[in-house]
């Protein structure tokens, strides 16, 4: 466990690699039992809501290794962000971050019923709002008009051939790391059920993936995209040169950064009429 809260403390450091957006708000509230914050920029477009779900393999990863990216996104964006803080394995193995994703989701369609609601997640969290797509499609509740994704892991069964072909050029992740993290987040649940790769989508809400092409997660973008893109025309996979897995986080003012974020803002755009 010692090893693990060091595992914690230093993802959460990231949150220091440069401020938050001053102009952004931010507030703690308590949705369905879950923690999450609202990110509040002064020039807010109204009717619109960005669901935020981080990354950090499911393990780690919280409001503090996210805050300073998100208010840049809600800045940029003009957007009120969500940030959902859900139950991290392996004290809360799968299910319980999906169900708390759940919960909270719900709780803002019944809250905000005339809002555009946008699911956004990088790494595990766009992974993540994959599984939460695919339970709300079986039971029928109303989806997302939109997802955006940054460096996914969809591949939880981590056989793609990137995880190899790009070993050198990844300095963050390794095939090792994953699978040691899959276990602690799948605990007694097999990953043909807890890996949203294995789930079938008849349909899927407008999407755009944003990835780079030194990852070793590169063919967990162009595997899921290669899947959506026949049934959700307005589907983009944009592969950014050079770029590291979430490169925003390291560095929200390099440009390779703020060309992802103009390319969210445009691909917003395309959804909702203001």
């Amino acid at each position: 466990m010692e090893e693990l809260i060091k595992r914690r403390d230093f993802f959460n450091g990231l949150g220091q690699n440069y401020p938050k957006n001053e102009s952004v708000k931010t507030e703690a509230i308590s949705i369905n039992g879950v923690s999450c914050y609202w990110f509040l920029p002064e020039n807010e477009i109204r009717r619109r809501i960005i669901i935020y779900l981080h990354g950090g393999v499911f393990v780690v990863g919280s409001i503090q290794s996210h805050q300073s990216m998100v208010s840049h996104f809600s800045a940029r964006l003009q957007t009120r962000i969500l940030f959902i803080d859900y139950a991290l394995a392996p004290e809360n193995p799968f299910p319980h971050g999906l169900n708390d994703v759940l919960d909270v989701y719900q709780k803002l369609i019944a809250d905000f019923p005339h809002h555009e609601i946008i699911f956004m997640g990088d790494s595990a969290g766009a992974g993540l709002t994959v599984s939460a797509i695919g339970n709300l499609s079986e039971a029928n509740i109303q989806l997302p008009c939109g997802v955006v994704m940054i460096s996914p892991w969809i591949n939880l069964s981590c056989e793609n051939d990137s995880l190899e072909e790009n070993r050198a050029l990844d300095p963050i992740l390794t095939r090792e790391y994953l699978k040691e993290n899959v276990r602690m987040y799948t605990g007694g649940t097999p990953v043909t059920i807890s890996s949203p790769e294995y789930i079938n989508f008849n349909y899927f809400p407008p999407l755009l993936i944003l990835v780079g092409t030194d990852e070793i997660l590169l063919d967990d973008s162009k595997i899921f995209y290669s899947r959506i893109k026949p049934i959700q025309p307005n589907s983009t996979l944009s592969i950014y040169e050079n770029q590291k897995h979430v490169w925003p986080l390291a560095n929200i003012h390099s440009a390779p950064s703020q060309k992802a974020i103009a390319e969210i803002e445009t691909f917003l755009k395309t959804l909702i009429k203001i």
